[in-house]
């Protein structure tokens, strides 16, 4: 584990008194939204992102997570930023979004605003393996999703031809036993844990009946060729959530990772400008 802790991708980049919490998806990495939190401090916000329990390290300890772990991790987090900053935004991407929403929730008073980005409650998207659909069957049975994993397939959420091919080597070779750390750290977990998918499934459930009761404003940004999740993920939570405050913005030109696909910088400029709207 010393070596899987000494090559997590965390960062902590200090600014001015406004903060911004971002969440990584699940298996992900916090390298996956490096480039959002670069750009959000040079705008001036100090900006944390963790990785989340469990990730960036071997696929029997990624199975074992659960959403109650994930959810202490980033309640955790935002208490301590709370502590140093007067003001905590939330943001996340996919299933980070959905926790974001669930941080609002539960500190109402506290988030001044939420950015959702490519919020994951079903995966509905048009590249997803039809096998992943099958395989909904059997996560309800702990000795089936303990075991399976579903290896992640073309086009990794990227619509960027250059960087989905970057992926594609790293993914093509990887092993789900043994794996290279620095590599995981970078990239991501290559499989996806059938016990993730169960995990985030129950999370998902919990959230969907808090989302009405959340006032808070928010930013929902979804490419609209989402191949993992459809942009109706986004379009459930803008015509449910409880806040007058929101705005979707649809990319026509990215998939679902869209903090590093080709409208990153998109992404980025609605983000900046949502959040210093709401702290001016």
């Amino acid at each position: 584990m010393a070596q899987e802790n000494s090559i997590k991708k965390n960062f902590f980049l200090k600014a001015g008194p406004r903060a911004v919490l971002l969440i990584h998806g699940i298996t992900g990495t916090p390298n996956e939204m490096n480039h959002l939190g670069k750009a959000m401090h040079k705008a001036g916000f100090t900006v944390m992102c963790n990785a989340l329990p469990r990730h960036c390290g071997s696929q029997d300890d990624l199975k074992k997570v659960t959403w109650q772990e994930i959810e202490a991790a980033c309640v955790r987090d935002f208490q301590e930023l709370s502590k140093e900053y007067p003001q905590v935004f939330v943001a996340g991407l996919s299933m980070g979004a959905m926790m974001a929403v669930h941080l609002a929730y539960k500190f109402p008073s506290q988030v001044p605003g939420i950015v959702a980005l490519a919020p994951t409650l079903f995966y509905d998207g048009w590249g997803l393996n039809k096998g992943k659909i099958l395989l909904e069957f059997g996560w309800s049975i702990p000795f089936i999703r303990n075991r399976l994993g579903i290896r992640e397939g073309w086009p990794y959420g990227l619509k960027d031809k250059y960087l989905r091919e970057t992926i594609h080597r790293f993914y093509k070779y990887a092993r789900a036993k043994n794996p290279d750390y620095k590599d995981l750290a970078l990239f991501g977990s290559p499989y996806f844990p059938l016990a993730c998918l169960y995990q985030h499934h129950q999370f998902v459930k919990l959230v969907k009946n808090e989302i009405p009761l959340v006032k808070t404003p928010i930013l929902l940004i979804h490419a609209r060729e989402d191949d993992m999740v459809s942009l109706k993920n986004s379009q459930y939570v803008y015509a449910r959530i409880g806040s007058s405050d929101k705005n979707l913005v649809i990319l026509e030109d990215s998939y679902h990772m869209i903090t590093i696909d080709q409208e990153k910088e998109k992404v980025i400029q609605e983000s900046i400008n949502f959040l210093n709207r709401l702290s001016a």
